[in-house]
């Protein structure tokens, strides 16, 4: 959904489903402080800037390598020009 500044918004399922993890995950960011809902959005259904969910991703997915003990540095798919991701599914969202 674009909102009324122009960008784009997306609700915990709409996150989920662009970035291919569960809805939880999306859950679980929030409560680690990774990603903060947008002001004014209603509790029960939180909206996120896009911008803000793909940094989310990003820190979680450092803070999981970081934390594993491997020397292993690798980029994930999703690290990539936000054109290339997929769109969530809008048509069920109302």
């Amino acid at each position: 959904m674009v909102g009324p500044d122009g960008k784009e918004y997306w609700t915990t399922k709409q996150a989920a489903e662009a970035l291919d993890v569960a809805p939880s995950t999306i859950s679980t960011w929030r409560r680690n402080g990774y990603l903060t809902p947008v002001p004014k959005s209603p509790p029960r259904k939180p909206l996120y800037r896009q911008c803000d969910v793909i940094h989310a991703e990003k820190i979680a997915y450092d803070n999981a390598i970081r934390t594993s003990g491997s020397a292993k540095r690798t980029s994930r798919r999703h690290f990539m020009p936000l054109t290339q991701h997929r769109e969530p599914d809008t048509s069920a969202a109302a």
